[in-house]
């Protein structure tokens, strides 16, 4: 009786943590992710079955200003996949629309609005606890690992 507990405990469990996630960027398009017991499928031909890079960030984060250039870099240079994702205050589109150019970011931006299932999941799942710059590990097999920028230059063998 107790193992059948255990059993339907973890399955309501992989149910609750499982999901959707549709990714509005600030250019309009839509990542699409699904979560299968904690690993991610992307259903876009650009992102399926390659390493992601989920960069959270703020547009008043010091660290996160020293740290955007090299994120750019490694975009730019090892064609990584990166979505990052405002997450410090509320901002408006325009405004981080007026960040991302000033900055010359190369890569996916969302306000955290639009990602605000997806960063209630990493919270929940023990991910990311709310401060940035955060980098959370996606692999070509959609196993999540959270991660700094010297672990992200470490996986692509730098």
């Amino acid at each position: 009786m107790k193992a059948i507990l255990v059993t339907i405990l973890f399955f309501c469990t992989s149910y609750l943590m499982a999901g959707a996630f549709d990714l509005k960027t600030l250019d309009g398009k839509t990542v699409h992710i699904t979560d299968y017991d904690g690993n991610f499928v992307f259903t876009d031909p650009g992102y399926a079955n390659k390493p992601v890079l989920f960069f959270f960030f703020g547009t008043r984060c010091p660290y996160c200003a020293r740290e955007i250039p090299q994120v750019i870099s490694l975009v730019k240079q090892h064609k990584i996949k990166t979505i990052g994702i405002q997450a410090q205050f509320p901002v408006s589109d325009a405004s981080l629309r007026r960040f991302v150019k000033r900055k010359g970011i190369n890569f996916q931006v969302l306000n955290a609005k639009d990602g605000n299932k997806l960063v209630k999941y990493l919270i929940r799942r023990r991910m990311w606890v709310g401060g940035v710059p955060y980098y959370v590990w996606v692999d070509k097999y959609g196993n999540l690992e959270p991660t700094d920028l010297n672990g992200v230059l470490e996986k692509i063998g730098r």
